[in-house]
């Protein structure tokens, strides 16, 4: 009988502990989950930083190039609307979920994220196309149509914008990468 008590004992020790790692695993997926979302979540403020560098510095080289006020506001409208569809999205994925709520539910909320990170694509190269076509005929204007300087700016223009989508496009590989590999790690527990 005393063997039996003595197994029920370690029996109930060995439930502690296994109760007690899961609440330490969790506690620690809570942990590795948040890290991840601040790195991610950078991504919002870094756009912000180029947006307004763009309707500052930008506009300010814009006017100088005696390009219209239309064109300025157009400017900054296309900046404002990236910048909220970059941080719009990211508050989908609620803090309060991450820290005491359903991890699936976090991970739903980041499948989402990241499906809108694929699917701006379709959204902003149209949008920058338009702009760079509006560039051009604003430019074509300012310049008194001369052909040998508005084709100077234009591929100027275009070698930024390559370089300058070069590295968004990293930028977007690297923070889908990183969703991929949050939404793994929280479905593996």
């Amino acid at each position: 009988m005393d063997a039996l008590l003595e197994m029920k004992e370690q029996l109930q020790v060995l439930k502690a502990k296994l109760d007690e790692q899961e609440i330490i695993n969790d506690q620690l997926l809570r942990h590795v989950t948040q890290q991840r979302m601040r790195r991610i979540n950078r991504n919002v403020w870094q756009q912000g930083f180029c947006c307004l560098f763009v309707v500052t510095f930008g506009n300010y080289v814009f006017r100088s190039m005696h390009c219209s006020w239309y064109f300025v506001a157009g400017t900054c409208l296309l900046m404002l609307v990236s910048f909220l569809a970059t941080l719009l999205p990211h508050r989908w994925v609620s803090e309060e979920d991450i820290n005491t709520g359903d991890l699936l539910t976090v991970a739903k909320q980041v499948k989402r994220l990241r499906k809108w990170y694929k699917d701006w694509y379709y959204v902003g190269i149209p949008l920058v196309v338009l702009w760079l076509i509006w560039l051009g005929v604003e430019l074509y204007f300012a310049f008194n149509r001369d052909l040998t300087m508005l084709l100077t700016t234009i591929i100027g223009a275009l070698v930024g914008g390559t370089i300058g989508g070069i590295i968004g496009h990293r930028m977007n590989k690297r923070l889908i990468h990183e969703m991929d590999d949050l939404i793994e790690e929280i479905e593996k527990e």
